[in-house]
């Protein structure tokens, strides 16, 4: 499969992306604050030398419990300088999910915010002490009694709200930890730190799957991946000094954090947001020299109500990475663009990042909107492997897609056996994804495995039935899973019912079958007011398993009468 030319590598370190950036140039700009990249690094310097001060050092692990602000980023920057890992949590995350990763990363610190872990806060200027923070029903106690005793360090990390004092080394019978704040963190300087050269083998970010099949697993990349893949991925995405992206994704996932990244190896600004607010979006497009931004389709979507002006546009916006999250918005690319919102199709996973692949940007509707595209560089090759036969499969025949590059991750953090199952013997990952390679230079992502209806013998992908239904159904949203009916596998669709018209399922079944095969109409189109969703760090997606159990479930009921 032919891609593009391989870029090359200056820095397999972190460090040594960010030192070769302009001291002046503008690397950071959140809210009324803005960094040059000589203030980011000297910030980055300073908060290494507080972890460092705090015990922290090559191979402990650090977890960043963190809304999307600076200070995740100089918290991370940090870690990576000292080959310290940072395990990536998701804001959302509950106490149960967030036990799990600590305990099984063996995480030694934890960097919070109060808004997250519900601390209390102090109270006319008076400090409650680290014991008292800890008791009752917060988060963070609660994280603190539940864990497994490896962390011994609390980072209070917020910066709008009064922060809780720094307790005193305690006696770990006591289960009490060492706390401390982001001013105290700033204030130890001991002796100049050495960036030494073998943390580019250490793992750097620890990123966690879904979780929409089974529990979620620890995706461990090195410091070297990361840096070589960021630098593949600027030229890739034609981001350089002069651009300016703006990132609205949370910087815990796979997305984000590739996108954060890559804009600092290119030494262009970050124009970061703390929250996706749809009308600060907007906003930041029109008034702001944004060149770039990426998210989920439906993001476009919630920027383009139909109360935009008709001559609204973007000031400098060359492109909309995103990936389809969102089934049945094929149409919007084509809306976007009206808007002088060009969409552009991407392809990633945790395992590989985000950023792995997109589209031409000036490839045409609809090929431009499709998940895939040119990996950004020729070191990664891409194949798809037949799933009935084993063997690898043609350009245009589909089949699981697998990879194989430089920036693979280096395995699932504590589960050798995943790690050894998700690789092939000649060392291409599988991904789990339904795909093929175009023969010109790309590839196509139709949806995952999991996801595929094998029906009379045949693959369907289930967006075909979905736009079709949509199409003729009055529902907002539709998904189709496989069930087992009568000893075959049949079409089973759930609907998100429009309350104002009228809803006739047997009539919605006679004209699908004017439209699509016999085969793939629906045994059942049942309407839900929504969908299952597991909210991950890269965005929301359906639990397809959760609704093909319900819809098996219906089937099973119905048969047994």
């Amino acid at each position: 499969m032919k891609v593009r030319s391989t870029h090359a590598h200056s820095h397999a370190t972190l460090a040594g992306i960010l030192n070769a950036a302009p001291r002046d140039a503008v690397a950071l700009r959140f809210g009324n604050q803005q960094l040059s990249y000589g203030a980011l690094c000297a910030a980055v310097d300073t908060i290494a030398h507080g972890l460092a001060a705090r015990g922290l050092g090559a191979g402990d692990v650090l977890g960043i419990w963190l809304p999307n602000t600076p200070r995740w980023l100089l918290l991370h920057l940090a870690c990576a300088s000292l080959g310290v890992a940072t395990l990536s949590l998701n804001p959302k995350l509950g106490v149960k999910e967030l036990v799990s990763f600590i305990d099984r990363s063996a995480c030694k610190a934890l960097a919070f915010d109060v808004r997250l872990a519900h601390v209390q806060a102090s109270r006319n200027g008076a400090h409650a002490d680290a014991a008292a923070t800890l008791e009752g029903e917060s988060l963070l106690g609660q994280v603190w009694r539940q864990h497994a005793g490896s962390l011994n360090l609390l980072i209070d990390c917020s910066d709008d709200v009064a922060r809780v004092a720094c307790g005193e080394q305690t006696d770990r019978a006591q289960r009490l930890p060492v706390w401390c704040d982001w001013e105290q963190l700033q204030s130890d300087r001991s002796d100049a730190l050495t960036v030494r050269s073998e943390c580019a083998e250490l793992p750097c970010i620890i990123l966690s799957s879904s979780g929409t099949t089974s529990v979620p697993k620890l995706i461990v990349h090195t410091q070297r991946n990361v840096a070589l893949h960021v630098q593949d991925v600027a030229p890739g995405f034609d981001v350089d000094a002069d651009c300016t992206t703006l990132l609205v994704l949370p910087m815990c996932g796979a997305f984000g954090y590739t996108a954060a990244l890559m804009t600092l190896a290119a030494g262009a600004t970050l124009l970061l947001h703390d929250v996706f607010d749809p009308a600060k979006a907007v906003q930041a497009l029109a008034g702001q020299p944004v060149s770039h931004m990426f998210g989920t389709n439906d993001m476009v979507e919630k920027m383009l109500p139909a109360s935009l002006p008709d001559d609204w546009r973007p000031r400098a916006l060359r492109m909309f990475g995103h990936a389809n999250f969102v089934p049945g918005l094929d149409e919007l690319p084509a809306q976007a663009e009206r808007f002088g919102i060009r969409m552009v199709g991407c392809f990633g996973m945790s395992e590989i990042f985000a950023l792995f692949a997109h589209q031409r940007v000036d490839a045409p509707l609809p090929r431009r909107g499709q998940s895939g595209g040119v990996p950004v560089t020729a070191s990664v090759q891409v194949r798809a492997r037949d799933l009935a036969t084993g063997s690898i499969a043609a350009p245009m025949e589909a089949g699981e897609l697998e990879f194989k590059g430089s920036y693979m991750m280096r395995e699932y953090f504590g589960d050798p056996q995943a790690t050894a199952k998700v690789f092939t013997d000649d060392g291409f990952l599988r991904s789990g994804d339904l795909g093929y390679v175009n023969g010109d230079g790309g590839f196509t992502h139709v949806s995952r495995l999991g996801d595929v209806l094998r029906i009379g013998g045949f693959l369907v992908n289930p967006a075909e039935i979905e736009e079709a239904l949509l199409a003729i159904c009055p529902s907002s949203a539709c998904q189709v899973v496989a069930v087992n009916a009568e000893g075959s596998s049949r079409p089973f669709a759930f609907v998100i019912d429009h309350p104002d018209l009228a809803f006739d399922e047997d009539a919605i079944k006679n004209a699908l079958q004017q439209q699509i095969a016999r085969y793939k109409v629906p045994i059942r189109i049942l309407k839900v007011d929504s969908f299952p969703y597991v909210v991950g760090p890269n965005g929301s997606k359906v639990k397809r398993n959760e609704l093909r159990g319900m819809a098996q479930a219906i089937v099973d009921k119905e048969n047994a009468k």
